[in-house]
């Protein structure tokens, strides 16, 4: 029987982007089967990939993991073994596929010698017995020859076997969003860390707004909860995503966020965690949220700051979902807020500083296959690298560009992560640029830069972030340049 395989497994298998797959089937390069790819048709398209050669799979993957470990500023999970038990049930689950399969190859088996026999019997009655006579020697002939197969097909056929034992993948409805959870990683910190906004609130296993139904497949308990699903939950298959993982693929029923509208406002106390001064008048900060209220928010969106009871103030948040409990801000000295100086010059580290939010809608359109540029001027870099790192983690784009234009040398004050993302990621690129004031003809002169290296600028999704004077000379800019306004979006910061 054909092994089918989902996009998000097809490319883990061959080492190329989800998006590079699905830009391939809407181009009809490969065929889908009911949003599938036949595993033979895969290694036919890549028939050069080296599959056996492990060792190249593996440093794929530390360098991805380096570069987001770099860009997040935390250790992302490795590929971790499951524990016995999930292993026991992964290896049970597809012994009781091969045991299947074995019994379906069985039958076929005995229904062609029994066609054979027939055809034998036929011989000597037909009018055609000589037609007859020979169509039955080949089918015996045929019955007992070995079955080949191609060396990448048996390769891809062996990784992943492997990689179902160690990963088991999830399909969302009703998004169709899917993803792969290596080791014993719970079914919503593995969303997460996906890029998804799967619904929950306390993340522990308390409030029960994680709650999934399962459709199919089997998942195991990997800690206790204090919330109670009803009995007829339980009967209708719900289980709370933040206490589970899969043990098989599995298909999930699950509240998504999916655009800002889907994220409830919130009112939570947060930790510093991290004060990185850049210059007297900027600093990256990183606050740490408790284990069971954490924020939940969009890429690209902004919160409210307070802290030693100074007026609040809205500010772009600078991390991306995936990051855990950590949210980070870049701090800019603004003449128009007060927080902006007490944060530079008078927050310690382990001080609590209160958020409330999310807002804004300057988000990524994770449906599109695009090709993206991402335009940041100084720290309009803030919401942009949230952006970078949610489209770098969903894998859907086909080729992504960072420009960054800066006014002063110190704008650059992240340029080593966004070289390792470039280093790290082959449909990633960045470039930084400079100009030395706000003027439309000192932006313009770099905009063109822009221009020069995408002439079709109109094919792109574009993501613009800066001051507000800024924004406007590259909105005009690209609107001018035949790019419709449906397709680019800004994010004017306040104060900068």
């Amino acid at each position: 029987m054909e092994r089918l395989l989902s996009v998000s497994r097809a490319a883990k298998l061959v080492g190329i982007s989800r998006g590079t797959i699905q830009k391939m089937l809407q181009d009809g390069e490969l065929i889908s089967f009911e949003g599938k790819l036949k595993l033979s048709d895969l290694s036919h398209h890549f028939p050069h990939i080296e599959i056996e050669d492990n060792s190249q799979l593996e440093k794929i993957d530390e360098i991805i993991e380096g570069a987001l470990h770099r860009a997040r500023g935390i250790k992302l999970q490795k590929l971790l073994s499951p524990d016995l038990g999930t292993l026991a049930a992964r290896v049970h689950a597809l012994s009781k596929e091969l045991a299947s399969n074995r019994a379906q190859a069985a039958y076929e088996a005995d229904l062609l010698q029994q066609v054979a026999e027939k055809l034998k019997d036929l011989a000597a009655t037909a009018g055609m017995a000589t037609e007859v006579t020979q169509l039955s020697d080949w089918l015996q002939q045929n019955l007992g020859m070995p079955i080949s197969a191609s060396t990448t097909d048996t390769q891809l056929l062996i990784r992943d076997t492997m990689l179902r034992l160690v990963a088991a993948q999830v399909h969302l409805m009703p998004s169709g969003h899917e993803y792969l959870i290596e080791g014993n990683t719970s079914i919503l910190e593995a969303a997460l860390s996906a890029g998804y906004g799967m619904n929950y609130g306390c993340s522990n296993g308390e409030c029960g707004k994680c709650r999934a139904r399962l459709i199919s497949g089997e998942v195991q308990l990997t800690r206790n909860h204090e919330y109670i699903l009803s009995e007829t939950e339980t009967k209708q298959g719900y289980i709370l995503a933040c206490s589970n993982t899969a043990v098989t693929d599995i298909v999930l029923q699950a509240q998504e966020a999916l655009d800002d509208e889907d994220i409830p406002y919130q009112e939570i106390t947060t930790i510093v965690k991290n004060i990185k001064a850049i210059s007297e008048n900027l600093a990256i900060v990183t606050l740490a949220t408790a284990k069971t209220h954490r924020l939940r928010f969009l890429s690209g969106q902004s919160a409210l700051v307070s802290a030693n009871n100074i007026p609040q103030t809205s500010l772009p948040i600078a991390s991306c979902p995936c990051d855990d409990r950590n949210i980070q801000f870049h701090i800019y000295r603004s003449q128009k807020t007060d927080i902006s100086s007490y944060l530079l010059d008078e927050l310690q580290k382990g001080e609590e500083v209160k958020i409330s939010g999310p807002e804004g809608n300057f988000l990524l359109d994770s449906d599109s296959l695009r090709p993206i540029l991402f335009v940041a001027f100084n720290t309009g870099f803030a919401p942009i690298k949230g952006l970078v790192e949610h489209a770098l983690i969903l894998g859907n784009t086909e080729k992504a560009h960072l420009y960054w234009l800066a006014s002063i040398p110190e704008q650059h004050y992240m340029k080593n992560l966004c070289r390792a993302w470039d280093d790290a990621f082959d449909d990633f690129r960045f470039t930084s640029l400079s100009f030395n004031e706000s003027t439309s003809k000192n932006i313009n002169q770099q905009l063109e830069r822009i221009q020069q290296d995408y002439p079709e600028l109109e094919i792109f999704e574009i993501y613009i972030a800066g001051s507000q004077k800024e924004v406007d000379i590259a909105e005009a800019f690209f609107s001018a340049h035949g790019l419709p306004e449906t397709q680019y979006r800004s994010y004017p910061i306040e104060g900068s």
